[in-house]
């Protein structure tokens, strides 16, 4: 147990909180299956997590029965994502950012291309295909990890409300991150996505309108495209916001109350 011991404590040392299966071989100086070995015990003892195959966490002092990793996505993300453009996206942007009240238990990532695992330290792992030249675009450096801005995770929200956990979700974290928001951002990013990302900011801004939240729509949003849904996947037709011609699929009485606003 202390070569094991003297493995964490090195790495503890050298500032690294998440490490490789060669970072423990190049440290321990010892055989691919003995340093398997030692990694297998550290993890049983619950010294090390395991975060997908290869990739490693030190458990802080004090989080004995809980998960290193748990607690911080961008480390989890950063880990299994080594090497590979990508960004925690959609809903868990949302919950990154705190603009959720409940947990989000699927990782959300975008990423150049898929991977060959679906868990990230545990957690059921979601991976959007997305254009290497559009992943970090409004995306914020975390740790070893990218993560949407509010306003890119906001209007890609808007863009896929199936990412977002639905309408409800998507209202919900507009109305909390509604003061900090910049529209003006927004209105830029949905230009630089075209038709998609036009719809987008039409939901969002009927969203903001029927909501009465402060943020102040684009002026120059074209208002002469054809009606869109505010859940493209739902049928249901409540009632059309006429100034933003947006079908909601529920009224603004029923979104309130669901999201307390």
């Amino acid at each position: 147990m202390t070569r094991q011991l003297e493995l964490v404590n090195t790495l503890v040392a050298e500032g690294r909180s998440e490490f490789s299966f060669q970072d423990a071989l190049g440290v321990t100086g010892t055989s691919p299956t003995a340093t398997a070995n030692a990694l297998h015990r550290l993890t049983q003892k619950g010294l090390v997590d395991r975060i997908v195959r290869g990739h490693y966490a030190v458990r802080p002092l004090g989080s004995l029965g809980t998960s290193a990793v748990s607690e911080d996505l961008a480390l989890a993300v950063g880990a299994a994502f080594e090497g590979r453009l990508h960004r925690i996206a959609y809903r868990s942007a949302l919950s990154e950012l705190g603009l959720l009240a409940h947990p989000v238990r699927t990782v959300f990532v975008a990423c150049e291309q898929q991977v060959g695992f679906s868990k990230a330290s545990g957690r059921p792992l979601r991976v959007v295909i997305e254009r290497p030249t559009t992943i970090h675009v409004e995306a914020d450096v975390i740790g070893h990890s990218w993560r949407s801005t509010l306003e890119r995770a906001l209007l890609e929200c808007a863009m896929r409300v199936d990412l977002a956990g639905g309408v409800e979700r998507l209202a919900e974290a507009l109305a909390r991150g509604a003061r900090e928001a910049d529209f003006d951002r927004i209105a830029k990013l949905a230009n630089d996505f075209g038709a998609r990302g036009s719809a987008a900011e039409r939901r969002l801004a009927s969203l903001a309108r029927v909501l009465d939240l402060p943020l102040t729509p684009n002026p120059h949003m074209d208002k002469r495209q054809p009606v869109i849904r505010l859940d493209p996947r739902d049928e249901r037709d409540v009632w059309t916001d006429s100034t933003f011609k947006v079908n909601w699929n529920v009224s603004a009485e029923e979104l309130r109350s669901v999201i307390g606003n």
